[in-house]
């Protein structure tokens, strides 16, 4: 029987109270977060903070140790994982392959991929469709790891490093794509990154994450209601808590 949550968090994707050891090494504590339909959220931090295992937990990739996570109201599970697209930091298609010949494989795992939206950003992004992908630069796998989150029709798109590596050629396309009409109406994105520059024009709520720990969240419009950038208002936070 499906596990029904409280009210009010139909339309997002919960993380409540999320504890995840490895061992005696505590990678995240009791974090809680909520990601709505229709935003960008960017989870920030610096590497080894729990930006990734965040991911990773909510792809049911590994096990929890306390929390719960839901998607729609529904506690996660196999039966409403496909409302969500994953695309990790790492390649996970097959790199003897070309670009196009691992998009017709996607058509077919994926049951509602977009062949035709596929197409139209391997134009929109100039990615060579005859190569092999391990013969592909690294900001042109990016580029093609991208497309394939985003031709799955799923209304969370979980996007882990996408901007680590690659020139800021491919990062302002990549944030282009972000911003057009190649997202579908009311998809959540989630990007986890370091890159503090990348999010100013992408993200509507940002989360911070330290040692483990939610340090503070805050949305891009209440940071320009105080007259701040992205940047400005985290750098507030901080000095804060110092």
């Amino acid at each position: 029987m499906t596990q029904k949550l409280s009210e009010g968090v139909k339309n997002m994707l919960e993380v409540k109270n999320v504890t995840k050891r490895y061992g005696k090494r505590v990678v995240l504590d009791d974090v809680s977060m909520a990601f709505k339909k229709g935003e960008i959220t960017c989870l920030l931090g610096l590497n080894g903070v729990g930006k990734s295992t965040t991911m990773k937990a909510i792809m049911r990739m590994i096990p929890i140790n306390k929390g719960v996570i839901t998607i729609d109201g529904e506690k996660i599970s196999s039966n409403n994982m496909n409302k969500i697209a994953y695309v990790p930091d790492i390649p996970i298609h097959d790199l003897s392959w070309t670009a196009l010949e691992n998009l017709e494989f996607a058509k077919v795992f994926y049951p509602l991929f977009d062949m035709q939206k596929a197409k139209r950003l391997i134009e929109f992004l100039k990615l060579p469709t005859d190569k092999k992908l391990k013969e592909l630069s690294k900001g042109n796998l990016a580029r093609f790891n991208v497309i394939v989150g985003l031709c799955q029709y799923a209304d969370y798109l979980l996007l882990d490093e996408p901007f680590s590596g690659i020139d800021v050629f491919t990062r302002e396309e990549f944030i282009k794509a972000l911003k057009s009409d190649f997202l579908n109406e009311g998809q959540t994105v989630i990007i986890t990154t370091h890159e503090i520059d990348e999010i100013q024009n992408v993200a509507d709520t940002i989360i911070l994450l330290e040692e483990g720990k939610v340090f503070g969240t805050f949305t891009k419009s209440e940071a320009e209601a105080q007259g701040l950038s992205i940047v400005e208002k985290m750098r507030t936070l901080y000095q804060r808590e110092g």
